[in-house]
């Protein structure tokens, strides 16, 4: 093999990944897999007027994967020399009853060409802001909370920037490098007074744009913040019961996300815990609801120019006016299930083994508008704002409402508090039956099988005709 500087990933280490892959398939694998990876993560948080964390962090490292049949198995090492890569292919090749052969693999042809989506984002890292500019504009936003608050006990700013290389090879012939850029900010407000506590947050996330942190409106999202812990603190809590609700856009759609995106993926499919499984092509939802997933918006959190597996993304319709179309799917999920692969096969580092998950997915937007929504519902809630929650294997779900109000009459009238939205995927998606047309975007984290990965929820307005209300 050719020497080359471990953190490069460039075309120097084509003979090298090319030898180690011809040994995969010499020694009897279907197909060898080899994920490459370099990080630079900077982590600040402030509380109050100061400064209290600062977590720099700088990783390297390789996941090999090898396939046969619909079985696979999966090592990851730090060690990036010749013999640490070789050891580990070997222990890969191990879970399998795989032996590394002398012979040459006939069946393999060599890589293709490089796809390089990595040469325009040389710059990337540099252009970021610098930990003291990072640390000042927090400062301000910590600042500004306090400035348009009333009674605020805590205020929290976080801000996080991972910067990521990768290079990607398999013995089909990919050949393909990338670099990524992740930055969020966060405000976190406790308020108190008396008896009357109230607590929320808001986050914000982009990716690719190393200028966004500069670009952050930090009174704005002080003032939003603020407005709503402010309004919240003194909410009576709301009474428990069933009642239709209208959830509003940006971060509503975490509700989708969790309790029924997740069944859409093939990981679910492969370990039979989604009830769409045999669906395709059958109505799973209200004839109002569309949903889609995809890594192509500009600069979205879920966005990517070629999934860890080395697939370029696209544009994946999941339902269609209610109808199931088709499911998420990586290398691994088309193996073991027959569906085709959609550029979703995501891990949070080299650690890991690539999975079928979300990238940006939203409801799409419908024909009302959101006043229309909450003029047809007599008696209900109205959540502006969710917060966190829990789903079960199959799609139950639970998540809190963060800021709420009642609907009485068709209109908003007071803000109530304590509310919890309990139900099922699979009962609650053929009750969506209003979108509105004001479709926005959230940055979030997803945690599954194979890591923490970025993800975008999103939606319009929407009306759910009936759900359980936990309260008081």
């Amino acid at each position: 093999m050719v020497a080359s500087a471990p953190d490069a990933f460039d075309l120097a280490w084509q003979p090298r990944l090319e030898s180690l892959l011809a040994v995969g398939q010499g020694a009897g694998a279907d197909l060898v897999e080899i994920f490459l990876e370099r990080t630079d993560h900077l982590g600040v948080l402030a509380e109050q007027e100061t400064i209290t964390s600062v977590s720099p962090s700088f990783g390297m490292g390789a996941g090999i994967r090898v396939f046969r049949g619909d079985r696979d198995g999966f090592v990851s090492t730090n060690d990036l020399s010749d013999s640490g890569l070789l050891q580990a292919l070997d222990q890969a090749l191990g879970m399998l009853g795989l032996l590394r052969s002398s012979a040459p693999a006939a069946q393999f042809d060599g890589l293709g060409t490089l796809r390089d989506f990595a040469a325009a984002k040389a710059d990337w890292l540099e252009r970021c802001p610098s930990l003291a500019e990072a640390t000042l504009k927090l400062l301000d936003g910590t600042g500004r909370l306090a400035h348009h608050g009333r009674h605020l006990q805590a205020r929290r700013g976080s801000y996080s920037r991972d910067w990521q290389a990768v290079l990607v090879a398999a013995s089909d012939g990919t050949f393909a490098r990338d670099i990524r850029l992740h930055q969020s900010l966060g405000l976190n407000v406790l308020a108190a007074d008396g008896d009357h506590r109230a607590g929320l947050g808001r986050r914000y996330g982009t990716s690719g744009r190393p200028d966004d942190l500069r670009a952050w409106d930090a009174d704005a999202s002080a003032q939003d913040v603020c407005a709503s812990v402010g309004t919240m603190l003194y909410a009576d809590y709301v009474e428990a019961g069933q009642m239709p609700a209208v959830l509003a856009n940006r971060f509503g759609g975490v509700i989708f996300h969790e309790a029924c995106g997740h069944l859409l993926e093939t990981t679910q499919v492969e370990r039979g815990t989604t009830p769409f499984a045999d669906k395709v092509g059958e109505p799973i939802a209200h004839a109002a609801v569309t949903a889609i997933d995809e890594g192509l918006t500009d600069g979205a959190f879920g966005s990517l120019s070629m999934d860890d597996e080395g697939m370029e993304p696209q544009r994946t319709v999941l339902i269609e006016n209610g109808i199931l179309k088709r499911f998420l799917s990586d290398r691994a999920g088309e193996r073991r299930t027959g569906h085709g692969r959609t550029g979703s096969g995501r891990r949070q580092s080299h650690a890991f083994a690539a999975a079928s998950r979300m990238r940006n997915t939203f409801i799409a937007a419908g024909p009302h508008t959101p006043d229309q929504l909450i003029a047809s519902v007599d008696k209900g809630l109205y959540c502006k704002s969710m917060g966190g929650g829990s789903v079960g294997p199959t799609g139950q779900f639970n998540f809190a409402v963060e800021e709420g109000y009642l609907i009485e009459n068709g209109q908003l009238t007071k803000p109530v508090k304590g509310a919890t939205l309990i139900g099922e995927a699979k009962e609650v998606m053929p009750r969506i039956s209003m979108c509105a047309n004001d479709l926005e975007l959230a940055a979030g984290f997803c945690g599954s099988v194979s890591g923490s990965v970025y993800v975008t929820v999103g939606q319009p307005h929407i009306k759910v005709d009936s759900i359980t209300v936990g309260g008081r």
